[in-house]
């Protein structure tokens, strides 16, 4: 699998009731574009959530 980075990511609501939206990620000149619905978006949440606040785990060997 390549990873690629994202150089941009933007988030747009399609509809208020049920509340539905679009997230585009811009990878290398493509863009992706995903549908997300409110169950998705607080799950999407929560893994940020958790992704930001990870202690940093320290690495056996010193970096010079």
């Amino acid at each position: 699998m390549t990873m690629q980075r994202s150089t941009n990511i933007a988030v747009s609501t399609a509809s208020a009731v049920p509340l539905r939206g679009t997230i585009e990620i811009d990878c290398a000149g493509t863009v992706a574009t995903f549908e997300i619905d409110e169950e998705l978006a607080h799950r999407l949440c929560a893994d940020l959530e958790r992704f930001l606040t990870q202690v940093p785990r320290r690495v056996g060997s010193a970096r010079v």
